[in-house]
């Protein structure tokens, strides 16, 4: 569904063995150079655009390709890049990020729920259906609802690991919240 390719800017000196069509307009590519994103999809230079803004791609630029869609870089990330599970904010790739389970957040957005107090490597909190809360508040909140079943909430304790978020992708980790 999604790749991550760049313009390949070739002659068209195959164009007398096979007829290259360009994905954008449908015509047939009678220029002197062709546009290549992936294997199989050509282009005339004046219809490799983005999706969104309209931005020119070409060999020079990074091309994303999702269900048939090019997309510039910035747009890419901004549509199907990972986000911020507090802010909504996307992740650059020097990003310091602390995960719970399949939750990701900013260093500065993995804070309580309830208090605000940010959370760092060593605190217990706890990962509820209506957010994240450190100890103390989620205690208060189970004593105030009486709940016995605690179906909705999974207790995490934060462990010390440290790693750059290098990428735009999500992880799942298992019963662990980890600064990444």
């Amino acid at each position: 569904p999604q790749s991550h390719v760049a313009c390949d800017c070739k002659p068209n000196e195959d164009e007398k063995r096979r007829l290259s069509l360009c994905v954008g307009c449908g015509a047939q590519i009678h220029d002197q150079y062709i546009l290549r994103v992936a294997p199989d999809l050509e282009w005339h230079a004046a219809c490799l655009k983005c999706a969104e803004c309209h931005q020119f791609l070409d060999e020079t630029c990074t091309c994303f390709v999702r269900d048939g869609k090019t997309y510039c870089k910035r747009d890419y990330v901004r549509l199907f890049g990972t986000k911020c599970d507090k802010c909504g904010l996307s992740f650059s790739r020097n990003d310091f990020v602390m995960r719970a389970k399949t939750k990701i957040y900013h260093i500065d957005c993995f804070r309580c729920s309830a208090c605000e107090r940010q959370l760092i490597p060593g605190d217990e909190f706890a990962l509820r259906e209506d957010g994240l809360f450190c100890k103390e508040d989620h205690e208060v909140l189970e004593k105030a609802t009486n709940s016995e079943n605690n179906n909705n909430t999974t207790n995490v304790n934060n462990n010390n690991s440290s790693h750059n978020n290098n990428n735009n992708e999500g992880s799942n980790s298992d019963e662990t919240c980890e600064k990444d």
